[in-house]
């Protein structure tokens, strides 16, 4: 058997475009914009959860995948907790709080003892840093 003839001229895309452009029938800017700059494998998270995977038993250097996934449900998660804060906040006509927050993870014991334990941690932070500003403007230093 022989090959298929080649399609009538008005059907081939302009010559010189690239492959992929010729195939899918044209891309965005941002599409090509994309496929031009060079994919980085770490994105917001990822450092960290790389360093918290290891700290929790994972291999020192875990699969890109797996970080991605993590980062994914993360950054899920955290959107999720924020967009329900934000609405309590709306219903409640203020803006959003700390409260707010507190508010939505009430329901997981765990999650909202780390979160009380961190905002205190924080608290005597604020109150260390005050106190050795007073210090330091009086002029007076501790040993």
């Amino acid at each position: 058997m022989s090959a298929p003839p080649p399609p009538p001229p008005s059907a081939q895309p302009p010559a010189g475009l690239p492959a992929q452009q010729q195939h899918a029938g044209g891309t965005s800017a941002q599409q090509q914009q994309q496929q031009q700059q060079p994919q980085t494998n770490d994105s917001l998270f990822a450092k960290d959860l790389r360093l918290m995977m290891y700290g929790f038993g994972d291999s020192k250097h875990p699969l890109d995948a797996t970080v991605s996934l993590v980062e994914d449900i993360v950054v899920e998660y955290i959107t999720d907790l924020v967009h329900r804060a934000a609405h309590l906040a709306r219903k409640r006509g203020a803006r959003m709080s700390r409260e707010d927050v507190m508010h939505v993870l009430r329901r997981d014991p765990r999650k909202y003892g780390r979160a009380l334990h961190l905002l205190q941690t924080q608290s005597e932070q604020n109150d260390a840093l005050r106190s050795d500003q007073k210090y330091l403007a009086q002029g007076v230093t501790r040993k």
